[in-house]
């Protein structure tokens, strides 16, 4: 083979094997900046997630509050009526023995 022909074919294998190192450093940038902006979502994902998890933990305390104030509302609701039954029934009784108390 001629030396200048090996020269030219060393000289392109070189420029191609540079070509191939600048498009791989290019292509390793885009990569990193892909990931970098998945990065970014993944760390909103799991701060929105924490700030989702407070307000259900918020939301059940609460909702516990307002069942134990429930359960209150219905025991005050049942000795309402306890005490409302017994009035009626000593109304009933000096109704029927003719006791009227003016």
């Amino acid at each position: 083979m001629d030396p200048e022909v090996g020269a030219i074919l060393s000289n392109i294998t070189q420029v191609l094997t540079a070509i191939g190192v600048i498009l791989t450093a290019l292509s390793s940038f885009a990569n990193r900046q892909k990931l970098n902006t998945i990065d970014k979502r993944v760390i909103a994902a799991a701060v929105e997630a924490g700030m989702a998890a407070e307000k259900a933990t918020k939301a059940a305390a609460n909702t516990e509050v307002i069942v134990t104030k429930t359960n209150e509302v219905k025991a005050q609701i049942a000795e309402v009526r306890e005490a409302a039954v017994a009035v009626n029934a000593e109304v009933i009784d000096r109704i029927k023995n003719g006791e009227r108390k003016d």
